[in-house]
């Protein structure tokens, strides 16, 4: 009988099924659990809640009660033959191993740190895999279907191989926020899955917090990767502009304010990945901030093409075989990221790679941003009335532009209300058609303290 084929992926699949075989011929038994210990060295006290922290591992346990604590180094001290009395140990543990605040933090390495006077514990870590040398023909199969343009795949390549390298080092590094945008069931989700596991496998959503619905943020703080979807953002324009001016203070300020339930405010420095997975749709579109000046150079736009898995991935039992086949390739994956160099032109001096965008996604944008329903206005206003003729052009301040818009017998009225009913929303809109050189907003000056803007009808 021949062999199946050469091909990688056909091999994994091979394997998977034999070892799926293995596995449920084999007779399974539950081995008694092992007592546990606690070696009073590697116990915290927690001076803010009162509770104490042991190490078990791979994360440091909270425990609010005592006793199991005490029952724990009991259990230590008769396996060393060691007769310390238990009472003065733990009192020795709440004097000298105390700290002032416990929890996780993205991209910092488990245990106790000093930082600013105070004592901390990072209870847990990001599982961020070692790199080895080896095959990822499924990684590679996926973003090669998602990613045709060489370009884009470069720049998300580029991106993550800084955001891991940022993990690995414990140091925050600013970079711009990813949005992959494509058609629904795509495959966005499968990319982000790659991406959260590649920076450690933790990720938050931060809408709540970045759109001001809730103070707390401290969920946001134990994930390396913040990870919005769509389907819970708001296409408000103060939404929007919130989003876009929270993302700039978490990824390119100095340290962030940590608000946590019970526990006092503190500053501090997460490592933090931004990712947005939408539809291309304009109303799907409409959830990242505004191209606006300042924001649009940190922002990376990219088309993801249909995915077809390379594994099979429909019922319960191959969808985990297809994400443990991905989790065996990891290794390899994250080591060709570690190698990978960022094509000269893609290069940025501040944040490693340049926002790159599709330039199909950026136009849909475009069209869809305020200061292109601005500029839709002015052309309605100039072809309904006889204010300018073709070819000229006449200097006007935003609130005279605003009014004339709004008037009452000008087809805009309404339209012009509901764009303009926020205070330096025309002048900023009007700033901003000038810098892309619409052909409506020729020209801008500033005459006794008042902007006026040349506004031509071509």
């Amino acid at each position: 009988m021949k062999n199946l084929t050469n091909n990688p992926i056909q091999k994994i699949v091979a394997q998977i099924q034999s070892e799926t075989s293995k596995r449920s011929n084999k007779e399974t038994y539950s081995p008694a659990t092992p007592k546990i210990l606690f070696n009073p060295s590697r116990i915290f006290y927690d001076s803010q809640s009162g509770s104490y922290l042991v190490d078990v591992g791979k994360f440091y346990r909270r425990y609010s009660r005592k006793q199991p604590v005490m029952s724990g180094i009991r259990r230590q001290l008769e396996e060393d033959g060691d007769h310390q009395d238990i009472e003065s140990l733990m009192e020795d543990i709440e004097l000298d191993r105390a700290v002032d605040w416990s929890g996780s933090i993205a991209g910092y390495k488990r245990g106790k740190f000093s930082f600013e006077g105070k004592d901390f514990l990072v209870m847990d870590e990001a599982n961020l895999l070692d790199a080895k040398g080896g095959e990822w023909p499924l990684h590679r199969d996926i973003l090669e279907q998602a990613l045709p343009d060489d370009d884009a795949r470069a720049v998300f390549m580029s991106w993550l191989r800084d955001g891991v390298a940022a993990v690995r080092k414990h140091h925050h590094h600013p970079a711009p926020m990813l949005v992959m945008a494509g058609q629904r069931n795509a495959g966005k989700s499968l990319i982000a899955h790659i991406t959260q596991q590649a920076l450690g496998g933790r990720a938050s959503n931060p809408m709540a917090t970045w759109s001001g619905k809730t103070l707390w943020n401290d969920e946001l703080l134990k994930s390396e990767l913040l990870l919005i979807d769509d389907s819970e953002a708001s296409t408000d324009i103060r939404a929007r502009k919130s989003l876009g001016a929270n993302f700039k203070q978490s990824t390119y300020a100095g340290n962030i304010k940590i608000h946590t339930r019970g526990k006092t405010a503190l500053d501090m420095r997460p490592v933090w990945r931004v990712m947005v997975c939408c539809n291309e749709t304009p109303e799907n579109l409409a959830v990242i901030p505004p191209l606006e000046e300042g924001i649009e150079d940190k922002i990376i736009l990219l088309r993801i093409n249909p995915i077809k898995t390379p594994m099979p991935a429909q019922s319960v039992d191959e969808k985990k075989a297809f994400s443990s086949a991905l989790q065996r390739e990891l290794p390899a994956f994250l080591a060709y990221l570690e190698s990978f160099r960022t094509p000269e032109h893609l290069t940025d001096s501040r944040d490693g790679v340049t926002a790159w965008k599709d330039s199909e996604l950026l136009e849909a944008i475009r069209e869809i941003s305020p200061e292109r329903k601005l500029e839709n206005l002015i052309t309605l206003w100039l072809e309904s009335s006889t204010f300018l003729s073709s070819g000229e052009s006449k200097s006007m301040s935003a609130a005279e532009l605003e009014a004339d818009l709004q008037h009452k017998d000008s087809p805009t009225s309404d339209q012009a209300r509901s764009l303009l009913k926020y205070h330096s929303n025309c002048g900023r809109l009007l700033s901003t058609l000038f810098k892309q050189k619409s052909p409506y907003v020729t020209g801008k000056r500033k005459s006794n303290g008042t902007h006026l803007y040349e506004i031509s009808r071509p």
